[in-house]
């Protein structure tokens, strides 16, 4: 009679012991055992980009995940570039840990994401053409019929201007495109204001003949959080990068590691306030 009560405890049993043998490692088990982050990303000069001479990654991010393997005594291991679209699903399917170039904590990424906090904040303005004197620093003459917006089809740019300036016409370019195309629309007169960031502002101007300018507004048109993102459901992951990043603004750490690329581009980052 015993026997058959084990033997049937046993075989009752059988189904959660399959289920525990099967389950997936998480990514923090993985990083944790390995002793490595394997970093996902996309290039985006002068914030991450490959160096040809060398090989080797540099940029912005790059500096900030290296004092971020320092600080948890991890390894950094940069696979491959998965380019900024198949980020989500090289974290989801576990081929990456961490998306180390940093994601816009957007809503729709939220979804699909568990994000840190902000490492940096990215301010976005609205830029003319060099010269133009419509725009002297009143939303109103942005958000005018007569006025044309720059903008790519399922990007920041576009959501930007149908919140805040439903009013004007758009210019817009596919998704598949280089952003610089919007900018060059402005330049060439198919449209008269776009949204960009201020390195992105600087590096076009640099290389074109005719520039962009600012338009003096009072304030950025927006502003987004730049994060660390891993799979929505690692968030113990998440959870031991937000110390790291939160212990790194504390210090004066993230001040320090960016101080140069400040000096270079005054207008491209904005730090967090301390919490005390």
């Amino acid at each position: 009679m015993m026997k058959n009560i084990v033997a049937a405890i046993l075989i009752s049993l059988l189904p959660f012991t399959a289920f525990a043998a099967e389950k997936k490692e998480s990514a923090y088990d993985r990083v944790i055992t390995s002793g490595k982050i394997r970093c996902g990303y996309g290039t985006w000069k002068p914030w991450i980009y490959q160096d040809l001479e060398t090989g080797k990654l540099k940029g912005l991010t790059v500096d900030l995940m290296e004092e971020v393997g320092r600080q948890l005594d991890l390894k950094l291991e940069w696979p491959e570039e998965t380019g900024w679209g198949e980020l989500p699903t090289s974290l989801a399917n576990g081929r990456v840990d961490v998306a180390c170039s940093t994601l816009w904590n957007d809503p729709a990424r939220g979804k699909i994401l568990a994000m840190t906090q902000p490492v940096f904040y990215t301010a976005i303005y609205a830029y003319m053409r060099e010269g133009d004197a419509r725009f002297t620093g009143k939303l109103e003459e942005i958000n005018n019929p007569d006025v044309r917006i720059a903008v790519q089809e399922g990007d920041f740019t576009y959501a930007l201007a149908v919140r805040q300036f439903p009013r004007a016409q758009l210019v817009s370019i596919p998704p598949n495109v280089a952003a610089t195309d919007a900018f060059l629309n402005v330049t060439t007169g198919k449209a008269d204001v776009t949204f960009i960031d201020g390195v992105a502002m600087s590096d076009f101007n640099k290389n074109n003949a005719v520039k962009l300018a600012r338009i003096p507004l009072a304030r950025p048109v927006a502003v987004y959080g730049n994060t660390l993102a891993v799979g929505i459901k690692e968030t113990e992951l998440r959870d031991m990068l937000e110390t790291t990043i939160r212990y790194m603004l504390q210090t004066g750490t993230i001040e320090s590691v960016t101080a140069d690329f400040r000096k270079e581009y005054p207008d491209a980052i904005i730090l967090p306030a301390k919490p005390y």
